[in-house]
């Protein structure tokens, strides 16, 4: 009785740590659920103890069926990322219990036989291969500290993993159905770990390749945004330096209809002149007010109307000034370009930009009408068209911005609106004190 609970014991062990390799190698949906974990590790222990029972069979893969289950519904990337990295917990854990079994065999220069009876020697083989199994799992996870689920194995890799699980299987029925040698197992077994790690240290170098790819095409366009905010700003320097030279003028004007006792000129002279001066919101944050000042000028040139509601910041939330300039000027430039695309259709054409103060932190709100036009899916996202190298550069800025600063962006058509939705949590308390 008591061998028994410490076989089931081990094999809880094995369902945990399994379980946990591939939590640590697979990014988390936003339905992950942490009772799922230990559910799955359960389940898992409790098919491994089956073989307490009954007779090993001779295809003993179907006991990684709730961990794959489980990595399918709780877990994003692509199917591709998820049965790699669950054939690859397969490969270590066949391989390294293979390898172990021959190496304990020599040791202990005995029948195979002996490691699966009770007693000593399969108390020290059993707790051995497990450690040595962990570090393996171990070992891995530092190879891949970044999980991500944009980046996907190639089919190659995919591929070779896979035959690495049905090497294992076929020479575990060789060896239980013809008798060969123990030493076959155990090579094929290295042979599988051999292949399988060099299989999982070229996935990892086509990660950080993919990775420093993706890393390079954002600098390159966000250096093409700063060219295009300092456009922006010598626009906007030209405009004033034109304002500033139409209110001498005004002036001059003002002045001699004085000189003359035109006084009556005087109202209608001066609706014209603030029609043609656009009006400066006072946000409370010099950055975002020049951010707004650029944008409007850009909007009015282009006929757009825009709307704005509570436009007002003065920090206290988890994300830096020169951030929260960048989200809101990309949020309305994604805006001006798709209105800009759709001159030729009829309706409303506005730009509506709301700051919404909740207990959960600050909510920009910008939205703009469709005009007809319905947005694509690609992925996760909307788009309303894709025509330019840099298109979609935007949304992946704002996403970024936004998921650093642990905040939340969603994209979504509602009543016929394009809205671009960003949730901005507070500073906490220790960082709002140390500034």
């Amino acid at each position: 009785m008591g061998w028994t609970l410490y076989e089931i014991l081990l094999n809880v062990f094995q369902g945990f740590l399994f379980t946990w390799f591939v939590q640590k190698m697979l990014p988390k949906k936003h339905n992950y659920k942490t009772w799922s974990f230990f559910v799955c590790s359960l389940l898992t222990a409790a098919a491994l103890s089956t073989y307490i029972f009954f007779p090993m069979p001779r295809w003993d893969t179907w006991i990684w069926g709730f961990i794959i289950l489980w990595s399918f519904l709780f877990f994003s990337g692509s199917i591709m990322l998820k049965v790699f990295w669950d054939m690859t917990a397969i490969v270590i854990s066949g391989s390294v219990a293979g390898f172990s079994y021959y190496l304990f065999c020599l040791i202990f220069r005995t029948n195979p036989d002996l490691l699966l009876v009770p007693g000593f020697p399969r108390l020290i083989f059993t707790v051995s291969s497990n450690l040595l199994m962990w570090l393996t799992f171990f070992l891995v996870c530092k190879l891949f500290p970044e999980k991500s689920s944009a980046v996907r194995p190639s089919f190659l890799l995919l591929v070779t993993v896979i035959f690495c699980v049905f090497q294992i299987d076929i020479y575990f029925r060789l060896v239980t159905s013809y008798d060969i040698p123990v030493l076959w197992f155990s090579v094929g077994c290295i042979i599988s770990l051999t292949i399988g790690v060099v299989t999982i240290i070229a996935n990892r170098l086509i990660v950080r390749y993919e990775q420093e790819k993706q890393q390079y095409h954002f600098l390159e366009g966000m250096m093409q945004e700063i060219n295009t905010r300092n456009e922006e700003q010598q626009e906007l320097f030209d405009s004033l330096r034109e304002l500033r030279h139409d209110i001498r003028s005004y002036v001059s004007d003002v002045r001699k209809m004085v000189e003359k006792g035109e006084i009556e000129k005087m109202p209608a002279f001066l609706d014209e002149i603030e029609k043609k001066v656009q009006p400066l919101y006072s946000s409370g944050n010099h950055a975002l007010d020049s951010v707004l000042s650029v944008k409007l000028t850009k909007m009015q040139g282009s006929g757009i109307e825009f709307r704005g509601s509570n436009l007002h910041y003065t920090g206290g939330m988890n994300i830096e000034d020169y951030a929260l300039c960048s989200l809101v000027s990309n949020m309305l430039d994604n805006a001006i370009e798709a209105l800009n695309m759709r001159k030729e259709c009829s309706g409303e054409r506005y730009i509506y930009l709301k700051f919404a103060y909740m207990p959960a932190g600050l909510m920009i709100i910008c939205e703009n009408p469709l005009l007809g036009v319905l947005p694509k899916m690609q992925g996760k996202t909307l788009f309303t068209h894709k025509n330019e190298t840099y298109h979609g550069l935007g949304i992946s800025i704002m996403e970024k911005i936004v998921h650093n600063a642990g905040g939340q962006l969603d994209i979504l058509v509602n009543n016929d609106l394009f809205q671009v939705v960003a949730l901005i949590p507070p500073k906490k308390d220790s960082e709002a004190v140390s500034e």
